[in-house]
C-alpha cells in the first residue's frame, strides 16, 4: 500500500515521497470490513430494508414500560423522525373527569407537511386519514400502541408512483417510530 508523505524543508519546499506502508493481513482485513460496512450503511440505510409493513390495517406493538415512560419515547420518536407533533389528545382525562373509569389513554397527531402534499396534491380525500395518528394506553402491566397504517388505507385510491413511495416511505416510519419504544432507539 503506498501513500505519500510531505516533507517541508526550511526553503518552504515540499517534496514528496512515496513510502511503502506495511499492511499486514488483520489491519487489511479490518480497513476492508470497516469500508464495506461504511458503503452498506451509506448506499442501504437499515430503515430503506429493514422494516416490513404488515398486509392488515394497523400496527400494534406492546412494551413492557410505564405509560408516562412510554409516552415520552414515542413523543421522542416522533421528534427524532422530523415530524412535527400537532395535538396530544387526553382521552383518558376527559372521559374520567366526567365521571368515568378508563385506563390511561392519548392520541398523538403527528405529520410531515412535505408527504401531506404529495398526497393531496392529486387526490384530496387523503385528507379523511390525516394526519397521522398514533394512539397509546395502558392495558394491564403493558403500554399499548396502536396505528392505522397508510398502507392499507391507500388501497382505496388510485395512486401515481409518486404516492406509493411517500404511503410506504410513511408507513415504515410509523413502525419504525413505535418500534423504537420497545428497542429504545
Amino acid at each position: 500500500m503506498l501513500f505519500l508523505h510531505f516533507d517541508y524543508n526550511t526553503n518552504q519546499e515540499v517534496k514528496m515521497k512515496k513510502r511503502r506502508l506495511a499492511v499486514t493481513p488483520p489491519v487489511a482485513g479490518l480497513a476492508f470490513i470497516l469500508g464495506l460496512s461504511f458503503f452498506i450503511a451509506v448506499f442501504f440505510p437499515a430503515n430503506s430494508f429493514a422494516t416490513k409493513i404488515p398486509k392488515g390495517p394497523f400496527y400494534i406493538v406492546k412494551v413492557k414500560k410505564s405509560f408516562k415512560s412510554a409516552l415520552f419515547d414515542l413523543k421522542q420518536g416522533i421528534e427524532d423522525a422530523n415530524y412535527s407533533i400537532l395535538a396530544i389528545a387526553p382521552i383518558s382525562t376527559g372521559i374520567k373527569g366526567i365521571g368515568y373509569k378508563i385506563p390511561d389513554l392519548k392520541v398523538i397527531d403527528f405529520c410531515k407537511l412535505m408527504d401531506g402534499y404529495k398526497l393531496l396534491k392529486y387526490n384530496m380525500n387523503y385528507a379523511a386519514f390525516m394526519p397521522c395518528r398514533i394512539a397509546i394506553y395502558k392495558e394491564g402491566k403493558y403500554t399499548v400502541m396502536i396505528s392505522f397504517l397508510p398502507s392499507y388505507f391507500s388501497r382505496f385510491f388510485k395512486n401515481n408512483a409518486e404516492q406509493k413511495k411517500t404511503i410506504i416511505a410513511v408507513t415504515k416510519q410509523i413502525i419504525q417510530i413505535m418500534d423504537s419504544v420497545k428497542t429504545g432507539f
